[in-house]
């Protein structure tokens, strides 16, 4: 158990994130796959997952023990994925941890010797691990965490931090002075002024406690609902073509459906040009309904969080 004394300026720092840490969710999926025992809760998730999974991808689970959890998937889960950096901090302290453990494998050895091929590996395997794994349940994923969010809120608003902290999940206790948290740790932290912050899961089945430099988060389980796939998007319905008109809500709709496309494709996929591609995307962009990011010469789309709820929103 992990107990930590708050302050009233503790109690004020306190806050529920609304938005799912994919990164996180990621490195749970991989977690989950791992392991030889599957949770109930994410049989459906497991089973679909395991159905395209590519026996290749497997090396990933070299880099999980009972422990340690890789803390360093966060570029891959971007719209526009960067390559993971094996020499950054995170790697780094996760691939020492693995070594002091006697957990080393040839994979990740080299990872840990900055060996190119090893790194270009760990990049197709996370490319692997989200194709399968997150971006499917993109949507439902962010809908759980928002939900949890949302609950916590509504509690806060009815009773304050006392009945915030005593609802959160089972798994954690609040008495007035002393936050204790049911995981498998035995220690005694302080926030030392940085704010602590709840974080909803939906591939958590249990809390966990993260003490990092900025901030400390505490992970949990969004609900006890199963994670099944997002519903599909085919073509707009005709509240959404009213709305944007046909061409455009069939852009949303394509950005939506197709994460980090490309205005080529996009312009493929519309049948116009590009140039025309590019001016429908601007005008979406400048709605907030989806972002932009650019990779060099290449210009990757996005949906936004209203730009996903007004396409998938408008067949409801």
């Amino acid at each position: 158990m992990i107990r930590i004394r708050l302050t009233s300026d503790d109690l004020e720092r306190t806050r529920v994130a609304d938005t799912p840490d994919f990164g996180y969710e990621l490195a749970l999926g991989g977690a989950h796959l791992a392991s030889p025992v599957p949770d109930r809760q994410l049989l459906t998730w497991r089973h679909e997952v395991a159905s395209t999974w590519n026996p290749y991808h497997s090396r990933l689970f070299d880099l999980y023990t009972d422990l340690y959890l890789p803390a360093f998937f966060d570029a891959a889960t971007q719209p526009a994925p960067t390559p993971i950096d094996p020499g950054s901090p995170p790697a780094v302290a996760h691939l020492r941890d693995l070594a002091r453990s006697q957990a080393l494998t040839p994979f990740t050895r080299g990872l840990a010797e900055g060996h190119p091929r090893a790194a270009t590996t760990l990049d197709r395997v996370l490319a692997g691990l989200r194709a399968t794994a997150l971006d499917p349940y993109r949507r439902r994923i962010t809908s759980l965490v928002a939900t949890a969010a949302a609950y916590a809120q509504t509690q806060a608003e009815l009773g304050g931090s006392d009945r915030l902290l005593s609802s959160v999940h089972p798994s954690v206790s609040w008495d007035g002075q002393h936050l204790r948290l049911n995981t498998m740790v035995d220690a005694v932290e302080s926030l030392d002024g940085r704010p602590l912050v709840f974080q909803p899961s939906a591939l958590a089945t249990r809390i966990t406690f993260n003490p990092l430099a900025d901030e400390v988060i505490v992970s949990y389980p969004a609900a006890p609902a199963p994670l099944t796939r997002d519903p599909e998007l085919h073509t707009p319905h005709a509240a959404l073509q009213s709305l944007l008109g046909p061409t455009r809500a069939a852009a949303l709709v394509a950005v939506a459906r197709t994460p980090a496309l490309t205005t080529g494709r996009l312009a493929v996929t519309l049948g116009v040009s590009p140039a025309a591609a590019s001016r429908h995307a601007s005008v979406l962009r400048d709605s907030g309904l989806i972002a932009t990011t650019r990779n060099g010469q290449t210009v990757h789309h996005h949906p936004t969080r209203l730009g996903l709820d007004l396409a998938y929103g408008s067949g409801g």
